[in-house]
């Protein structure tokens, strides 16, 4: 069983928030014309956070390593954070905001440092030799955008045998690694324990799970 140093989190209220009040998302009224050809309106999420020459707001980060001890396999790291919109704890990988004058790379692996204590290496990226794919995460309510950087983590570098994360404030987050595969079973109990899947990790999950089955 995965242990959770998160079991107090909650939600105590909630209250409708003003944009000017709004420091990470403001809800904005888009102005477009339909295929029919008339004027309509559309209410949709949008972060102020964006660099000007960034094609995202965010990277998610699909870190994974050789197994240690000699087993021949390969883990993927995830991360376990309390999300107020959920009211749950989430399952997610690493990630996080570009910030300005970063590459999509840079920010990757600041972020994986960051939030885990482990130091990668890129091995693909928008920049890389298999580009990644721009993706939507909820495109009928929200301008964002993000996009997977692949990490490889070589955990026998001695930066990774005690890694230490560097959290700011208000940021709680438990790290744990997953057997490949193993993780859609992973996955299925996590959530029948009552955890929160993101889209992202689920869909990654189940993508590996219908491979092998079109491999039988």
């Amino acid at each position: 069983m995965v242990s959770s140093s998160l079991p107090d989190a909650k939600i105590l209220s909630v209250r409708t928030l003003d944009n000017k009040d709004a420091r990470w998302i403001n809800l904005v009224q888009i102005e477009y014309q339909a295929p029919d050809g008339k004027v309509r309106t559309w209410e949709a999420m949008r972060r102020p956070t964006r660099p000007k020459d960034s094609p995202v707001d965010a990277v998610h980060i699909i870190a994974t390593r050789q197994s240690p001890g000699g087993v021949s396999e390969h883990e993927v790291l995830l991360e376990k954070q309390f999300r107020p919109p959920a009211g749950k704890v989430v399952i997610e990988f690493p990630a996080g905001l570009v910030d300005p004058n970063e590459t999509l790379e840079e920010c990757a692996l600041r972020e994986l440092r960051e939030e885990t204590g482990y130091v990668g290496e890129v091995t693909s990226s928008a920049s890389g030799a298999a580009a990644g794919l721009v993706l939507f995460g909820s495109p009928a309510s929200s301008f964002s955008r993000a996009l997977s950087v692949m990490v490889n983590i070589d955990p026998t570098l001695p930066e990774n045998q005690n890694p230490q994360p560097k959290l700011e404030e208000g940021e709680f987050i438990d790290c744990f690694w997953v057997p490949l595969k193993e993780l859609h079973q992973e996955i299925r109990r996590l959530d029948a324990e009552g955890f929160a899947i993101d889209g992202k990790v689920g869909a990654f999950a189940e993508g590996i799970e219908i491979t092998k089955l079109w491999q039988q």
